[in-house]
């Protein structure tokens, strides 16, 4: 995510995250980085995942799902989307709250320190419906 966010400084990179939820841990297992379809002259303050590379996720997932249904942990699923914000600020903006339509997925977003390289994270869950639609924010841990 961190690559991703560098590479596409100044506009906002974009991509889907895959994993399991299980008793209230949200565990990553891949991403998928998309491209940024929004328009060109938003994509410094937006981002619109690639349809297409939804759809083949979404496919590839029900595939894998009937192989993988009896694994332990189950198959994998969308747990949710990244994004970068290349300007700041680390947290969800009003665009963001608009744009992720399902409750119970996560947003993770990148913040990439220009000067000196560092990528800052943070992450939330997407809850509510209507005017109750708000963000949570989420602990991260590493890789362990």
């Amino acid at each position: 995510m961190g690559a991703a966010a560098s590479a596409c400084f100044p506009e906002e990179c974009c991509g889907l995250l895959i994993g399991h939820a299980a008793g209230g841990v949200i565990r990553l297992t891949r991403l998928v980085i998309a491209t940024n379809v929004a328009p060109a002259n938003a994509r410094r303050r937006r981002f619109e995942i690639d349809p297409a590379a939804l759809f083949a996720v979404q496919h590839s997932l029900r595939e894998r799902g009937r192989e993988r249904a009896h694994e332990a942990g189950g198959a994998e699923r969308l747990v949710g989307y990244f994004h970068s914000h290349p300007f700041g600020p680390l947290r969800p903006s009003a665009a963001d709250l608009s744009g992720m339509h399902e409750a119970g997925l996560v947003a993770v977003i990148a913040v990439p320190e220009r000067r000196t390289g560092a990528v800052s994270f943070g992450a939330w869950l997407r809850l509510g419906e209507g005017a109750a639609r708000r963000f949570r924010p989420l602990a991260l841990a590493g890789a362990g």
